[in-house]
Order: structure tokens, then sequence, then C-alpha cells
């Protein structure tokens, strides 16, 4: 039986649902860190680490110009904004591309470092935003993969809430 392999060779970036396409040159999504505690404890030789929370780190966009509808929105920190990444999930094999599925990914937050540009003679000028997400999911062909929401304690990993029993043993 053949492998198969997932590449994505490209992706267009929405904000608050309006099309980005072509103006940004590299979009980087957050990394999700399982944040951990060190135990130890009498008679254990070897201690042990155990997940305490999660974290979420910045978003960073790099803008190919100067775009002024975005960077109203950018310089913004007051108001929730919307990202989404859309990209096309292509499956090989021995055979060639046997499949390809939409990968979108949606964050919602704001804006925490806007561009004022880096300018250099005879260069394009760059400009990069960094954005901080609060929410966001990332959906496979329709399917959550992930989803995350500080503001109501919701961590869900293909479809199974991480977070149930701890949000009622909190009594939300």
């Amino acid at each position: 039986m053949s492998i198969e392999l997932n590449v994505i060779y490209n992706a267009a970036l929405y904000l608050n649902g309006n099309s980005q396409i072509g103006r940004a040159g590299e979009v980087k999504l957050p990394e999700i860190e399982i944040e951990q505690d060190e135990f130890k404890g009498l008679g254990m030789h070897i201690g042990i680490s155990l997940p305490m929370g999660i974290k979420v780190g910045e978003s960073e966009i790099t803008w190919n110009g100067f775009y002024p509808d975005a960077f109203r929105i950018a310089f913004n920190p007051f108001q929730a904004q919307q990202l989404m990444i859309r990209a096309d999930v292509q499956t090989h094999n021995a055979l060639g591309r046997v499949d390809e599925l939409p990968l979108v990914a949606t964050l919602t937050g704001q804006f925490s470092k806007s561009p004022l540009g880096t300018y250099k003679p005879k260069e394009r000028a760059e400009f990069s935003s960094t954005f901080l997400a609060h929410a966001g999911s990332i959906k496979l062909a329709g399917r959550e993969i992930l989803y995350f929401d500080a503001f109501t304690n919701q961590y869900r990993v293909d479809g199974a809430d991480m977070l149930a029993k701890f949000r009622s043993n909190l009594g939300q």
C-alpha cells in the first residue's frame, strides 16, 4: 500500500470577511502551547510534567504593500477582528494527486502590533502586523480539528470537549 502525503502550497487571507488575496506575502498562525507544571514528590526519582493550561501564541501577517483599509482595522486595539485563512490540502500518493480538501482556520482577537513599515532603497516596503487570538478553529473539509475560546473556557480537539469536566467542576 502506498503512503499518502498531504501538502499545502498556498492560502488566502480574509480580514473580517473581506478578501486580502495578493496583499499578504506570508501569514503565520499561532502556536498552541500546553503549559506544564513540573511535579515532584517524595519517593519519585523522576519528575513528571502535568498540563496546567493552554497558551495561544501570536499570529503574524507580512503585508506586501500599504493597504489603508486593512491598516485602519489593525490600528484599532479596542475592537475584535476576525482573520480567516483558507488553504487547499492536496493529498498525493504513488499515483499522483488523489484528493483536495479545504482547510479553514478562523481566529478572533485583536491586533497587538500594527505596521508603519520598513523602507529600503530599491526594495519593496514591508509591513508586519501581529494578531493575538482569544478564539479560533481549524476545520478540514468541514470537520472540526481544533476549537478554542478563552472567554467561554472551551477547548475541543476533534469535537471532543477537553474542558467539559473542568467547567462543570467550577459550576459553569
